[in-house]
């Protein structure tokens, strides 16, 4: 049997861990996991949401800056770019490395919307006058699916003589389109 007295014991455990804290380990390199935009083209004036992940960073900007950025594995910002923007991510590692990761954000037109559709009466006898009315956001462009349309007051007159659902498209400046439906009830 071996006697260890405990002064020899401690002296032991502390060798131990000794060795162990100056065993270097090497340090892993840096990589920017993602990095994207959403939407890649973003209409004027609506956010869109910039978003990255990285490993083994110290320490990450972002060119042009929209807001300070700390090491994540994954983050998402909003931007708002006033024009085509080319965003570049750089993230340092501890190692002293680097990696770099560009991408360009298109801005366009913000899209059409068709908002605060309605139609008056909702329930009409056949043959009975209703009025459709919209507003429109954006749009370079508007048709309805029936009835006579007034640009001027935003709004349509018909007599239905069965049940009818009218649609709305407003047309954007870059081909979107946006709709809405409102359905009157004939008796």
């Amino acid at each position: 049997m071996i006697r260890i007295s405990l002064p020899h014991f401690a002296i032991a455990i502390l060798a131990v861990v000794l060795t162990g804290c100056n065993r270097t380990t090497p340090s892993k390199p840096v990589k920017i996991t993602q990095f994207r935009v959403t939407p890649l083209f973003i209409p004027k004036g609506i956010p869109g949401k910039l978003c990255y992940g990285v490993e083994n960073a110290t320490k990450i900007e972002l060119n042009p800056p929209v807001e300070e950025l700390l090491p994540a594995p994954e983050r998402c910002i909003d931007i708002s770019p006033a024009q085509a923007t080319t965003y570049t991510l750089t993230a340092y590692g501890a190692d002293g490395g680097k990696v770099t990761k560009s991408l360009e954000v298109g801005v366009g037109n913000p899209p059409p919307r068709v908002t605060d559709l309605s139609a008056t009466p909702i329930e009409v006898k056949r043959g009975g006058q209703v009025r459709i009315c919209f507003k429109v956001e954006n749009a370079k462009a508007v048709r309805i699916s029936k009835g006579k349309l007034d640009l001027k007051t935003n709004c349509a007159i018909d007599t239905p003589r069965k049940n009818t659902t009218y649609k709305i498209t407003a047309l954007g400046a870059d081909r979107e389109e946006d709709t809405g439906t409102v359905t009157v009830k004939v008796r």
